[in-house]
């Protein structure tokens, strides 16, 4: 079970629910159209600030995860 972001109502969170938009690599369920439409038009109004701190956290890692590999790659050079 899945909660309506809009609306707060229980919903299938299954492949049966056709009703469902994807925001930032996250899938959200809904019970009617209008809740959908009224998502997709602005979800940030209905996404928790936990989700975009882990997506700002994520962010964070990949960008350490890159600097990683160049140290790595410059210490591993011939001198």
């Amino acid at each position: 079970m899945a909660r309506d972001p809009v609306c707060g109502m229980n919903v299938r969170d299954d492949n049966r629910n056709n009703l469902r938009s994807e925001f930032r690599g996250r899938n959200y369920y809904f019970c009617s159209d209008k809740c959908r439409q009224e998502f997709d038009q602005n979800p940030n109004n209905f996404t928790r600030d936990d989700d975009r701190r882990l997506d700002n956290r994520d962010d964070r890692d990949n960008r350490n995860d890159v600097r990683n590999r160049d140290r790595n790659m410059r210490n591993d050079r011939p001198r």
